[in-house]
């Protein structure tokens, strides 16, 4: 008899996530890491766009809003252009009427405010994946 699991195998699922703060980034790997998800981090939107390393299996996207040289939805509009159709969590201090409607209007499943309750982002993250 083989006991069942009881943990989900998130290496399955690929997180990129996008944000200008070195220290956020490296948070944030250790964080889903842990989590057992695969990780991919990048500093710079613009950069990733035009290196062409964008990987197409990306299963969730957590975007930082405001950058400099592309803000994060700048950046997942030009994804949906690409045809990415992954699952967006946007993580911003500057949410207002006018980047929530431009999050809705592309895609975003979750507007998180910072400063971001980790908790509350595993748990969004799971229920997005």
């Amino acid at each position: 008899m083989t006991p069942e699991t009881t943990t989900r195998d998130n290496s399955r699922f690929k997180i990129l996530v996008v944000d200008d703060d070195p220290s956020v980034l490296s948070t944030y790997r250790r964080l889903l890491s842990r989590s057992g998800y695969t990780t991919i981090t990048e500093g710079d939107p613009c950069r990733l766009l035009s290196s062409g390393d964008l990987d197409p299996q990306v299963d969730l996207l957590v975007l930082d809003y405001k950058m400099p040289g592309m803000d994060g939805l700048t950046f997942l509009a030009e994804l949906r252009r690409r045809q990415c159709s992954a699952r967006c969590i946007l993580i911003s201090a500057y949410l207002n009427a006018e980047v929530r409607a431009r999050a809705q209007d592309l895609g975003v499943d979750e507007l998180l405010e910072k400063p971001v309750d980790v908790a509350l982002l595993r748990r969004r993250i799971a229920e997005l994946l």
